[in-house]
């Protein structure tokens, strides 16, 4: 059963050295039995982040005889990483002396991918990849109520900086040009929003040309400064299959402290917008003086 199975099949001591690798596990790592059979599980499978948790198990298993699931990588001979889930158990000599542990696996990396694949998709506007709205608020709700790093609890220093971006003329864009390259401005806007933030920072879409940029840990100082980039950038010519495009966005924004409602700071940035939008449209309506 165990040379036939496609489980991944390992034995290892209580000092941890490897007992017994069945053909399964030659084929999924490429390493053979005689080449691993009395070296260190450690050394051979166990990926380096996760050693001291595997050295833990291991200890706490003959300790006390007994042995969880686990799931966790392995490593393979060239140094790729599967992603295994196991099911383990003591092996007990006669005295009822903890000898070792027999290790099942089934190899899950493809499982996992999918799902975060899946995850990932569930995640993203279909458009541009970007955020969509339940993702944007879950990660302003989490921006919100950060702690800082290492403390006990303590909210993070700043606050959470919020733009609304709300594109102009861009449905002009999409009559004139049609719908395809009305998702190539979409996607083009996406681009340069990324473009401008950090890793930390979280950009989304809300649907139509509404966008949102979310700043962690920013600062008023840091929150207008991005404004000022976010509307150059917008405002900068788009180039299409049918030429040059021209379409500008109204920007407005809006700082939280933790603690802060994300509903209600997303509003605040979205009347901050409407207030610019509405002052240009009040300028373009006055005349030029003679």
């Amino acid at each position: 059963m165990v040379t036939s199975t496609p489980a991944l099949v390992c034995v290892i001591g209580a000092d941890g050295r490897i007992l017994l690798w069945n053909p399964a596990l030659e084929r999924s790592t490429g390493w053979c039995a005689e080449e691993v059979v009395g070296r260190s599980f450690f050394d051979v499978l166990v990926v380096p982040h996760e050693l001291e948790l595997a050295r833990e198990f291991v200890d706490d298993a003959v300790r006390t005889g007994t042995a969880d699931p686990q799931e966790g990588g392995w490593l393979d001979r060239w140094g790729g990483v599967r992603q295994v889930s196991m099911v383990n158990s003591v092996l007990r000599g006669e005295d009822g002396r903890a000898l070792g542990i027999a290790c099942v696996g089934v190899d899950v990396t493809e499982r996992r991918r999918e799902e975060a694949r899946l995850r990932e998709a569930a995640a993203s506007d279909p458009l541009t990849g970007l955020r969509n709205r339940t993702a944007l608020m879950a990660a302003l709700s989490v921006a919100l109520a950060a702690p800082v790093p290492g403390s006990t609890g303590a909210p993070a220093p700043g606050g959470t900086g919020v733009l609304f971006c709300d594109l102009d003329r861009f449905k002009a864009a999409n009559d004139t040009h049609g719908h395809d390259v009305g998702d190539h401005l979409l996607r083009q806007v996406a681009e340069r929003l990324l473009a401008l933030v950090g890793p930390d920072d979280v950009v989304g879409r809300l649907g139509g040309d509404e966008f949102v940029v979310v700043l962690p840990g920013a600062d008023a100082a840091r929150l207008s400064t991005t404004r000022c980039a976010v509307d150059d950038a917008l405002g900068l010519p788009y180039v299409t299959p049918h030429g040059s495009v021209l379409l500008g966005a109204s920007v407005g924004a809006a700082l939280g402290h933790p603690g802060a409602d994300g509903e209600r700071l997303l509003a605040a940035a979205d009347r901050h917008m409407y207030g610019i939008k509405s002052q240009r449209r009040r300028a373009r309506r006055v005349p030029e003086p003679r």
